[in-house]
């Protein structure tokens, strides 16, 4: 919330913040008319304050955690396999292809993984350096092993 508070007071941002505000009022006001006003809180409110946080603190370990500083993106983002249960709940928009996004962030979401395939044929993305699942990065990012170098992926 503070971001958003600080984003209505930001002369750059204040646009964009003014329509989540009045996005989330017309939710708010809409279940009220209803007369459900309290599965704003249960169905948005709630979970945005709790679940979305860790799905999101997860994600980012996922997407840069143990990684180093470099010019090379392969050294600054993690690549994960994708899976159907981790897409839906945790990379929408094919945004668990993180290092294809990196590499060129100008290709379109629907495209990423078309370019990751093309990046690795190419030999840009190894298969050392791709997890097989997120649950096989943090194993690895917990075992607190020297993370972020090339051939260390597996």
């Amino acid at each position: 919330m503070q971001g958003l508070l600080r984003g209505l007071r930001n002369p750059i941002a204040r646009t964009h913040a003014w329509r989540i505000v009045v996005m989330q009022l017309a939710f708010a006001v809409a279940f009220a008319a209803l007369g459900h006003w309290w599965l704003y809180w249960v169905m948005w409110f709630v979970p945005w304050m709790t679940q979305w946080r860790v799905i999101n603190r997860l994600r980012s370990i996922a997407e840069h955690g143990g990684m180093e500083r470099s010019d090379d993106r392969r050294l600054t983002t993690h690549t994960v396999r994708q899976r159907p249960l981790a897409r839906f709940f945790m990379v929408p928009y094919n945004i668990g292809w993180h290092l294809s996004h990196h590499v060129d962030m100008g290709v379109p979401w629907v495209h990423l993984p078309r370019y990751h395939r093309e990046l690795a044929a190419a030999g840009y993305v190894p298969a050392e350096l791709e997890y097989r699942s997120y649950s096989a990065l943090w194993r690895k990012l917990a075992s607190g092993t020297s993370e972020g170098r090339m051939g260390q992926g597996r």
